[in-house]
């Protein structure tokens, strides 16, 4: 699969409006993205979440939202070397 190449802002600015626009996800805040070397996806980044206003309860199913739309990100799009 082709992916897209992105800056690094742009590639957190369209991340945050996934996250934002899945009502799943709740108060998502993107927390942290790194750059590394392509693994066996290709892929060259990873992303961290973080839910600092969700009850402990409801953490399981926001965090399996978050990782859903990040795995389809991550098939999409790469940051920019």
């Amino acid at each position: 699969m082709r992916r897209y190449a992105k800056s690094r802002s742009e590639l957190m600015s369209i991340l945050n409006q996934c996250l934002e626009n899945n009502p799943e996800c709740g108060e998502c805040e993107l927390h942290a993205m790194r750059e590394h070397q392509p693994d066996h996806t290709g892929c060259n980044w990873s992303a961290e979440v973080d839910f600092p206003q969700e009850p402990v309860d409801n953490l399981p199913r926001r965090l399996a939202a978050a990782r859903s739309i990040i795995v389809v990100m991550r098939e999409q799009y790469n940051l920019l070397q």
